[in-house]
């Protein structure tokens, strides 16, 4: 079995903190409280870590090679 694209889990955790951060503005609007942005927000940001790291790796393991 082929191993999937290193980027394929970064990028759907990425989708999935602004997926996140749609919902608590939604929430937001429903109910006038800014804690569910916030909270969604958090999520989204945490969620961006593993797509930076890759794209460290990948500069890191790059620059190496050179």
């Amino acid at each position: 079995m082929p191993s999937p694209r290193p980027f394929a889990r970064p990028l759907k955790l990425y989708a999935l903190g602004h997926a996140l951060l749609l919902v608590g503005v939604g929430v937001m609007q429903a109910t006038g409280s800014m804690l569910p942005m916030a909270l969604g927000a958090s999520a989204c940001l945490m969620l961006t870590v593993p797509l930076v790291r890759q794209f460290a790796l990948r500069k890191a393991s790059s620059t190496r090679r050179l």
